[in-house]
């Protein structure tokens, strides 16, 4: 069996953490259709492909390649069918995957909140790829997310509804004047449209909320770190979302994504100085009733 691998080299946000052991369950029914299901240990959903290499006498509904959604838990991803009854049958299949939906739709236009208490003032500066500063690597990415730097330590608060996804906060490092380090505390969320925001750089044993918690844009997550920074306190934030490479395989892209600032609603291009704002609409966009509710009720 195959499985994904993550061949984008990110190092500025390389993770130490091990991806999900996705795997694949068969079963024949009582009318000899074999039916496939994804088992997923985590608690969000991950893309998965099955590659079907060899079929004789049998035929799924998306050819050789199917792509399916692996659910927390046990998912039912495909189905072959015998093409000829009372003939033998015979399948070879592979099988990669993503974390996220590849098939996640935005049913809003989102606003993320910078990631920090209300009021907070951040000077925001884009990231870049390791392999673009080194020039070693072609077909790099050169978006890779913001870091939003901050005169003194601050908690870190969620950007936007979500689930925890993952996470890592036992590193401590005694390391000085550091301009990077590809071992860091972090946190993943995942939104309901199948994307993924990632902060990274935040402090060991600070986190607030456990994996498959939902938590609520302006939440507190963490408290920052990076004091350990030559640039000093900050935290880095970037998107991603799972896309097909082809017919067999998935990647992960990372994309730009629309701030509420003391500056309206912005997409960050350049280094920004900004305050952070929690417009109340902004804050209710993806809520539900009970959420709204206590939300405007203050608990």
């Amino acid at each position: 069996m195959s499985r994904f691998a993550f061949s984008l080299i990110l190092l500025l946000f390389s993770s130490s953490g091990l991806y999900a052991q996705i795997t694949i369950e068969s079963e024949q029914d009582s009318d000899r259709n074999v039916l496939f299901y994804a088992v997923n240990p985590t608690k969000i959903p991950y893309s998965v492909i099955l590659n079907f290499s060899q079929l004789q006498n049998m035929t799924t509904s998306g050819g050789g390649n199917v792509t399916g959604i692996a659910l927390p838990g046990r998912t039912k991803v495909a189905t072959l069918k015998p093409t000829l009854a009372g003939q033998g049958t015979n399948y070879r299949y592979g099988f990669s995957y993503a974390k996220g939906n590849v098939f996640g739709k935005t049913k809003i236009d989102p606003i993320y909140l910078i990631p920090v208490p209300e009021g907070t003032q951040v000077k925001a500066i884009l990231n870049h790829n390791i392999a673009e500063t080194l020039k070693k690597e072609e077909g790099y990415e050169t978006y890779v997310g913001i870091s939003f730097n901050f005169e003194q330590p601050t908690a870190i608060v969620a950007p936007r509804k979500g689930v925890i996804a993952e996470m890592r906060m036992d590193v401590k490092s005694d390391r000085e004047n550091l301009n990077y380090s590809a071992d860091e505390n972090y946190m993943e969320i995942y939104h309901e449209d199948g994307t993924i925001t990632r902060l990274v750089v935040l402090k060991a044993g600070s986190e607030k909320v456990e994996v498959g918690d939902v938590v609520l844009p302006g939440q507190v997550l963490a408290e920052s770190g990076g004091e350990n920074y030559h640039q000093g306190p900050h935290v880095r934030m970037v998107n991603q979302k799972t896309v097909k490479e082809g017919i067999d395989k998935f990647k992960y892209t990372y994309f730009p994504v629309v701030f509420a600032s003391s500056e309206g609603d912005i997409e960050i291009k350049e280094l920004s100085g900004l305050t952070a704002i929690h417009p109340k609409e902004v804050l209710m966009l993806e809520l539900s009733k009970k959420e709204i509710k206590m939300l405007l009720e203050g608990k």
